[in-house]
């Protein structure tokens, strides 16, 4: 007689652990969910285009957002990108989870843009644009450090910086200590 084991299939989540000066923001990311969209995250943080990249949005009980530009020397560049991936819209926009920034009109243009969920943004973000696509959910106290971002001053320095969050600042050319730089 032959005599087949089922053995159960062990998970393996996959996290990624962004630093901030504010603190850690651990999230897990959901491949079965968004295969291809963890991927893209994956690809940015294996080819190092998230150095030196700042949070460059915080909108108070909507989102904090990052992964567009950089901050060396003085000097903002836009992150170096790989092209657009397919939206993969799954899971829901509620607070805590962690989605895709893409363009106005095109649901398959998210790149490296992503943001974290404040509040539930479920009833904005879900219908809008095809769904934004949920990647991640922050875990442990990561949201208090999203939150102590959001609690940030914010300034107005015109272009994608409208809503720029700033550590003591008060006036004058911003410095890389101004910034919630991410690691």
């Amino acid at each position: 007689a032959i005599i087949i084991f089922s053995l159960p299939v062990m998970a393996v989540a996959k996290t990624a652990t962004i630093k901030t000066p504010l603190g850690d923001i651990e999230i897990d990311l959901l491949e079965e969910d968004a295969p291809k969209t963890v991927a893209n995250f994956l690809r940015y943080i294996e080819a190092n285009r998230y150095e030196n990249a700042f949070m460059h949005r915080s909108v108070s009980d909507f989102i904090i957002q990052g992964g567009g530009f950089t901050f060396t020397d003085g000097t903002v560049a836009g992150v170096e990108g790989f092209g657009t991936v397919e939206n993969e819209f799954k899971v829901s926009n509620t607070r805590g989870t962690v989605a895709m920034a893409k363009l106005g009109g095109d649901p398959d243009s998210a790149s490296s843009q992503w943001f974290i969920n404040l509040g539930d943004n479920s009833g904005n973000l879900d219908g809008q644009n095809g769904g934004f696509t949920v990647f991640g959910r922050v875990t442990g106290n990561g949201m208090a450090v999203a939150d102590a971002i959001a609690a940030l001053d914010t300034i107005n320095a015109q272009g994608a910086f409208t809503d720029l969050p700033v550590i003591n600042y008060s006036s004058g050319p911003i410095a890389e200590e101004n910034l919630v730089m991410t690691d």
